[in-house]
């Protein structure tokens, strides 16, 4: 598919993600020489309706974002395929970088000052999206979503959440159940039960931090329970040890209720580290 041209303008470069009935590109903007990300939707029998719903959030999410560490919506176009058929195309601003996943996957772990790091500028784009009106919950905040994307002017890496295909509003008019979304083991109880909150990507970004910190599989972090046990591992400081217990706390009374009170309490982390 490299080198095909959707759209009139848009030279595909690589596919990036591929899963039933949608695909994600990274293609060249003819026009301006950029990079952009099209998301495609196809549309045949096998398309289910929670695939049109959750295209149509993620459109609608993106129009409303102008967060510098999210990407930008650019424009929509459907795509007549030759079966007589026809695809719906999203395009997105290119957040280019090295994932947090591909970082890992390099045989490196984080650091608990790069975690920190890390943390304080993903809780900077959860407390963003949870203050819109109505609130956006992410609901897929894994370590290949996170996007550690070097900002050449500061000389700097920021971290940007990518992926908005999981995206639900919490508007009473776009319900209060939904179908299962999100990656298994980043998921807090509540959205395995087919409900979400803010506090449920508060949920996912602290088992992504642990991931990143330990090395553990989701599927093999040690548990007492329902909760993850983190006195098994002994480079967790204590202070970040509590920090990440109450973020991954599966009880949602017990859990951070937002991203801005995670935050303070990680600046009070963060400070008590540099002593």
């Amino acid at each position: 598919m490299s080198g095909q041209i959707l759209g009139d303008r848009y030279e595909v470069q690589q596919q990036l993600g591929k899963k039933a009935g949608r695909w994600t590109l990274l293609a060249q903007d003819l026009m301006t020489n950029a990079l952009v990300i099209l998301k495609l939707l196809f549309i045949d029998e096998n398309m289910e309706a929670d695939d049109l719903r959750l295209f149509k959030r993620e459109v609608e999410a993106l129009q409303t974002l102008s967060h510098p560490c999210t990407p930008r919506y650019l424009g929509y176009f459907e795509i007549n395929l030759p079966n007589g058929g026809k695809a719906l195309a999203l395009i997105q601003s290119y957040i280019s970088g090295k994932s947090l996943q591909s970082y890992l996957n390099e045989q490196n772990l984080l650091t608990e000052v790069e975690a920190v790091q890390i943390a304080g500028a993903a809780l900077d784009i959860l407390h963003y999206l949870h203050q819109q009106d109505p609130p956006i919950v992410h609901r897929d905040i894994i370590p290949s979503n996170l996007m550690l994307a070097e900002n050449a002017a500061h000389r700097t890496t920021q971290v940007c959440l990518v992926d908005f295909g999981s995206v639900k509003s919490l508007a009473p008019t776009d319900g209060n159940t939904f179908s299962l979304v999100g990656t298994e083991g980043y998921m807090p109880p509540e959205q395995i039960g087919r409900r979400a909150v803010t506090a449920s990507d508060l949920y996912s970004l602290g088992v992504t931090l642990l991931v990143g910190i330990t090395g553990v599989a989701p599927a093999n972090l040690p548990r007492r329970g329902f909760r993850v046990d983190l006195t098994q591992f002994p480079q967790l400081s204590p202070a970040m040890a509590t920090w990440l217990k109450t973020l991954i706390e599966p009880e949602l009374t017990h859990r951070f209720r937002s991203a801005q009170l995670a935050q303070i309490a990680l600046a009070e982390l963060a400070i008590a580290g540099s002593r």
